[in-house]
């Protein structure tokens, strides 16, 4: 896959950087920049010439996820990410309920300086969206930057790896009947926008997840009277499992869905095409 960042021309106020600090991982500032940012990806008036993400594209993802992340290098550096995904309910084409996501890894690269990326992926499959950030994922990718202050641009060639230990039961349910399943690697559509003053070229190890507990605290799911064997996880509140949540309570979340909702059946072309693909394997262990 490759990710285009941001090649100069209108100013994206909307997606300014924020400052890397705890209280940026707030999900409904995530869901209000995932906003901002779907409207600078998938607005003629908006987007960059060549960063226009047609509605046809949209209409057929499975998920979307929102990514802001931020990368320091010196001589090799690290990553650290939090944002947002949102995805179509399992056998539906209805959009369920955000949740947080974040992550953080190591880059052995020949770089130098620091780079923030508002990046927007587009899974195509429900395979995808559980491998990239619907639980527990490792991103293994090789990546080329250049950002000079507004002006960036970066391939990132990656498979993403769902990490999650998985079991089926043999045949008749029998004790010790166990076998472990194969985990899914993937690949992902995505594009970003670059900033910072960065150069710099390696290989990226992160790893990313969920985040149950800031997604059950913006829902009012969490509390001491839940027993912890009933806390619901952001993976549960993704499809829909188990608990119907008021949207009418959370105004940003309705915004979110009508926008993403608006953008895949407006007709827009798109000034690109899709960047990277979408494919996937199995890993047996």
């Amino acid at each position: 896959p490759e990710r285009a960042g941001r090649g100069g021309g209108r100013r994206h106020r909307e997606c300014l950087p924020f400052t890397m600090s705890v209280k940026n991982l707030s999900l409904k500032k995530e869901v209000m920049k995932a906003i901002a940012c779907l409207e600078d990806y998938t607005t003629t008036a908006n987007a960059d010439s060549d960063m226009e993400v047609g509605s046809d594209a949209i209409k057929k993802s499975r998920g979307l996820a929102f990514v802001t992340s931020y990368t320091v290098g010196f001589f090799g550096g690290g990553t650290f990410a939090h944002g947002i995904l949102i995805a179509k309910r399992p056998g539906t084409e209805q959009w369920g309920l955000p949740v947080a996501v974040s992550g953080g890894g190591a880059t052995a690269m020949f770089g130098l300086g620091y780079r923030e990326d508002i990046t927007l992926y587009m899974l195509d499959t429900d395979e995808a969206v559980e491998a990239t950030f619907g639980n527990h994922s490792l991103k293994v990718s090789l990546t080329t930057s250049l950002a000079l202050g507004p002006v960036g641009r970066t391939l990132d060639g990656a498979a993403y790896i769902n990490m999650d230990s998985k079991k089926t039961v043999g045949e008749g349910g029998a004790a010790g009947a166990e076998v472990s399943a194969s985990r899914k690697m993937v690949g992902a559509h995505q594009y970003s926008y670059s900033k910072g003053v960065f150069f710099g070229a390696g290989v990226e190890i992160s790893y990313y997840s969920t985040r149950d507990d800031d997604t059950r605290d913006f829902y009012g799911l969490n509390g001491p009277e839940i027993p912890e064997a009933s806390l619901l996880t952001a993976k549960q509140i993704l499809h829909g499992d188990a608990v119907q949540v008021d949207t009418s309570k959370f105004p940003e979340v309705e915004q979110l869905i009508s926008a993403v909702q608006f953008a895949a059946g407006d007709g827009r072309p798109g000034s690109i095409k899709l960047r990277g693909s979408t494919w996937e394997t199995d890993l047996n262990f």
